[in-house]
């Protein structure tokens, strides 16, 4: 009784409308009553050390392949240089400013990069470096990768996660800011986007191409691109290891990095996976960045523990996890706007269902699909002009050199590219005094050891013919 007596004490009392007696019971807290799956799941604080190493990590990258451009000559190579960039539909308003504009860009771009690294006016640090490196993006076509467009969507991503809790300049500035713990969907949301690439990657393996054929690896071997190391490999067998063995890797990788009997056999696979691919392909900072992401997949606590990051409490009165939403509940707002994000990385890989044919030949909708190494084209293109009155053709070979040897080289590849280019030629020769010429291409290529077919229309005015998210009808269909 006195047990009970105490307990009924502790509880909060509420008089029940139209009844004169009291009834004792426990008041639920907002958090109980709000709280449903989602909240439940995402919003119980895990520890901040790996999402503040990743930081660190993500910022000294950044820093490393900025410093390529303006250290390595990239900036000049691939926007001074050229007196052409090909374009993305709809941002043909994104274009390079003046020499000394684009260095302030990239000298601005590493010092965000370096305040993302230090924890420094982090959030504005990653808005900055986001807008920076998307225009980079934009700028050209020819210069797309996956991991670019990866770079910019994890730069997105750190503006809104509070990675600057734990080891950073702002938590040393503001101490209120501390905290050794941030809410759970900071740390799913980070490692959503790193499994997008790799399951995307491994389903688009799942092609005829790759895992029949064994292409484009079998052609890439029988020349030692791969250099010394793949030797063992150059048997017949060899690309056929190759390739189910990176179709497999990519879509089993994250669930063998979640599970945690799997996990560190998962990730000294990946860190080997990522170091052979940086010896293997001209990539970039792709491979440590993805063995850097990796990380994220093991416990969060995990860089305390091995010594890397060491504990500093929060100071009295810091709420642990209290950035982002609160532990009670999502708004309306926050719940669609994530859904949207997510439903945006999981639908953008489908696209190229809308269009016909082989995605790999005809580009259309390839971009921005996480579809990597999976096509080598290669063979003849060549631009003439048509004067359909004197029924003349005119080679325009030499035009070409208005294009930097990557851009020609990426041009082969995509139709899109090559429309853009001969309406590009057209206007060149209008302002040369050539009026009502036509601009067609000759096209003889192969894709991954095929015969060598028409990719383009040879008879279609590729400079007449407008932009358009649909079909392209001027592309010739992959032959069986």
């Amino acid at each position: 009784m006195a047990a009970d007596s105490r307990k009924l004490k502790k509880q909060k009392c509420r008089r029940e409308p139209g009844s004169g007696a009291h009834e004792e019971r426990a008041l639920p807290s907002p958090a109980t009553v709000s709280a449903g799956p989602f909240e439940k799941f995402l919003s119980p604080p895990v520890d901040t050390a790996s999402v503040a190493l990743f930081r660190i990590c993500f910022g000294l990258l950044m820093l490393k392949h900025v410093l390529e451009y303006l250290v390595g000559g990239r900036l000049q190579r691939q926007f001074l240089d050229p007196v052409f960039l090909f374009k993305y539909e709809g941002f043909g308003w994104v274009t390079p400013g003046p020499a000394a504009l684009m260095h302030a860009v990239f000298i601005g771009l590493a010092i965000a990069a370096a305040m993302i690294a230090c924890g420094l006016f982090f959030r504005w640090a990653a808005a900055l470096f986001f807008l920076g490196i998307t225009y980079v993006l934009l700028l050209d076509t020819a210069t797309f990768q996956n991991h670019l467009y990866l770079i910019s969507l994890i730069s997105f991503l750190m503006i809104f996660v509070p990675a600057e809790r734990a080891f950073s300049l702002d938590a040393r500035r503001r101490p209120a800011l501390r905290s050794d713990t941030v809410p759970a969907w900071v740390l799913w949301l980070l490692r959503f986007q790193i499994a997008v690439p790799y399951f995307y990657g491994g389903l688009a393996k799942l092609n005829y191409d790759w895992l029949v054929r064994a292409q484009p690896m079998t052609v890439w071997m029988a020349e030692g691109t791969e250099g010394s190391w793949g030797r063992p490999l150059r048997a017949a067998w060899g690309p056929y290891v190759v390739s189910w063995g990176g179709a497999m890797f990519d879509l089993l990788i994250v669930p063998a990095l979640l599970w945690r009997r799997t996990r560190i056999p998962a990730l000294l696979l990946a860190v080997t996976f990522h170091l052979t691919n940086s010896q293997l392909f001209t990539i970039g900072v792709f491979p440590w960045l993805m063995i850097a992401a990796t990380l994220l997949f093991l416990d969060p606590s995990w860089p305390r523990r091995v010594g890397i990051l060491m504990r500093r409490a929060a100071p009295r009165g810091a709420l642990a996890g209290a950035s982002g939403p609160p532990a009670g509940g999502w708004s309306r707002s926050g719940r669609a706007l994530l859904a949207l994000y997510v439903a945006v990385q999981l639908l953008v890989p489908f696209r190229h269902f809308l269009y016909p044919g082989n995605v790999d030949w005809t580009e259309e909708g390839n971009r921005f699909a996480w579809r990597m190494k999976l096509r080598d084209k290669r063979g003849e293109m060549t631009f003439v002009a048509v004067d359909p009155v004197a029924r003349k053709i005119y080679p325009l070979e030499g035009l070409e050199a208005a294009l930097t040897p990557g851009q020609r080289r990426m041009m082969i590849h995509d139709p899109e590219m090559m429309r853009q280019f001969a309406h590009r030629l057209k206007d060149q020769m209008q302002k040369a005094g050539y009026q009502n010429l036509q601009v067609k291409v000759r096209t003889d290529l192969s894709l991954n050891g095929r015969p060598k077919q028409p990719l383009i229309d040879p008879d279609v005015d590729l400079a007449s013919v407008p932009a358009t998210f649909g079909s392209a009808k001027w592309i010739v269909p992959l032959r069986p």
